[in-house]
């Protein structure tokens, strides 16, 4: 991790890019150059008398690589998961100031990235399509502007027994109610033992203030041997020309018996359609654990279920992972998972390309957290 502390960003007038130091282009003439150069000089001036508090810029993120192995019926595959595997590749800014009376300000931009090519991990170019927030926490709590999680996601990653580890593998992400939402408000504080997420997202949609929108409650409460919570997600999905209602809740609890952690939770979505179409309904049930069985090594098993109702769809997946820390900021990983499926996790291809009844999956790799 590399901090930037009391260093203000700003706009460079050349390159219309944020940069801590000017970039004068050649060729400009004296006077131009006399002037942009005074111009900068003052905005670093302002600057340092505008933050002379505390303050920090921290550039982060995590590198994630390794071989994943696939053998299905009539289809074996080895390759790279170029967007990680144990976890996501990130690049994160982030930067806080500490204001007086117990208040502070924070912002955070989050990018994700491919190892294998350098390119973004998403194909419509978005460079922060992981987070891009700002927030300020004061004794009651923090409030946070911009894309961020769902209430939902943050609520699960409490109980998931992989807390979210091998995204692109397991099916869990599918539980957080979107995980994440454009133009969102989140409210996080606690009372005690109880943890409170509450969010508004803005939809932008003119003269219908729900149309595009979403709206989240949760919480958990965690007692020194066990934990419990719930979420509720409503959204307004965009269907053609349409915004359809989107319903989501979840339970979930945990409970640990030294360095033995189990916990397991229940998630259904239900989309309702004003159209001449059958409702949607999605259901997700895992349980699992962990076990931390040297201080350097940890054990982790699950199983997950997600049913589609309408379609008799159903996915089955059982993974078991080992985990060994070579240091602090340093990982290697082994997992194998075994997938069912049924109905029409069969038959569609949009959820299986190949149409198979079931998978053995293996993967190893190296993650390294800076």
């Amino acid at each position: 991790m590399t901090k930037f502390q009391n260093r203000c960003w700003r706009e460079n007038p050349l390159s219309g890019t944020r940069s801590t130091s000017p970039r004068l282009a050649s060729g400009r003439r004296g006077s131009q150059l006399m002037a942009k150069t005074a111009l900068l000089l003052s905005a670093v001036a302002l600057c340092g008398a505008a933050y002379a508090g505390t303050s920090e810029v921290q550039l982060s993120g995590n590198i994630d690589g390794g071989v994943r192995y696939t053998n299905a019926p009539g289809s074996t595959l080895t390759s790279m998961n170029n967007n990680g595997l144990f976890k996501s590749n990130r690049l994160d800014f982030t930067g806080s100031e500490n204001l007086s009376n117990g208040y502070s300000v924070h912002f955070l931009l989050e990018s994700g990235f491919n190892i294998g090519t350098g390119q973004l991990d998403n194909t419509s170019g978005v460079l922060f399509n992981r987070g891009s927030w700002v927030g300020i926490t004061g004794p009651y709590g923090a409030v946070n502007f911009g894309r961020q999680y769902t209430v939902a996601h943050d609520v699960l990653f409490h109980f998931d027994p992989f807390h979210f580890e091998y995204p692109s593998i397991l099916p869990i992400l599918g539980a957080t109610g979107g995980a994440r939402f454009n133009q969102d408000v989140k409210y996080m504080g606690h009372i005690g033992s109880l943890h409170i997420r509450a969010e508004n997202s803005f939809g932008g949609v003119a003269n219908n203030f729900s149309s595009g929108s979403a709206r989240g409650l949760g919480g958990w409460y965690a007692a020194r041997s066990w934990a419990a919570g719930a979420v509720y997600e409503h959204r307004s999905v965009k269907a053609g020309s349409l915004y359809n209602p989107d319903h989501f809740y979840g339970l979930m609890g945990s409970t640990k018996f030294g360095k033995l952690n189990l916990s397991g939770g229940y998630f259904n979505e239900l989309e309702e359609y004003t159209q001449v179409i059958d409702n949607v309904r999605t259901q997700h049930y895992f349980f699992g654990g962990s076990y931390r069985i040297a201080p350097r090594l940890d054990l982790a098993a699950a199983y997950y279920i997600v049913k589609l109702p309408n379609t008799d769809g159903q996915r089955k997946q059982d993974i078991a992972s080992a985990a060994y820390s070579l240091s602090r900021t340093t990982t290697l990983f082994a997992e194998t998972d075994y997938t069912q499926f049924s109905g029409s996790y069969i038959t569609n291809a949009s959820l299986n390309p190949i149409h198979a009844p079931h998978e053995l999956g293996f993967s190893v790799g190296l993650n390294i957290l800076f």
